[in-house]
């Protein structure tokens, strides 16, 4: 059985230092990859001003996190470098199609997933997907302008009758 571990990009500062949204994502992926040996990490995550400062992609450095937590370099996909979650879908779809897993795994936070299921549903649409909400950790006041956000964002995709631009 062949699975992919999609795992969303987060913040990093410009030190590289990945934000405890982008760790919190990558521990419970590394879970998941604990689990299912036959895993492989596809990792998102390029430059952006609001996530990304540094010289190298976020996807880089979620990949050294995973290096140095155990995982083997083997089972690394190449970077989907996407500056945001449509990004994500439509950069890594043509991975996925050409990779064709048993099981996609989409790993992403809690906060985050609502939006997640309805980006995968309009991009990619693979029939074998299980969403995987990783628990926040970030206080309630910490996490309220990113439920904001995200409440925002799915208004916006009502608004434009689910198509994207």
């Amino acid at each position: 059985m062949k699975n992919i571990l999609l795992v969303l990009g987060a913040p990093n500062d410009e030190k590289g230092n990945l934000s405890r949204i982008a760790l919190d994502r990558l521990n419970y992926a590394f879970e998941l990859y604990s689990l299912n040996k036959n895993s492989r990490f596809l990792c998102t995550g390029g430059f952006g001003k609001q996530f990304n400062p540094t010289s190298l992609p976020h996807a880089y450095y979620s990949k050294q996190y995973l290096l140095h937590k155990g995982v083997k370099e083997d089972d690394f996909l190449e970077f989907v470098l996407s500056s945001n979650t449509v990004e994500d879908f439509r950069m890594s779809k043509l991975v996925i199609e050409k990779e064709q897993p048993d099981i996609l795994w989409v790993v992403s936070s809690d906060f985050h997933m609502k939006r997640v299921k309805i980006l995968h549903d309009i991009i990619m649409q693979y029939p074998n997907t299980i969403f995987v909400p990783a628990p926040s950790s970030l206080t309630t006041q910490e996490l309220n302008p990113f439920l904001l956000h995200e409440e925002q964002a799915i208004r916006e995709l009502q608004a434009n009758n689910f198509i994207l631009y």
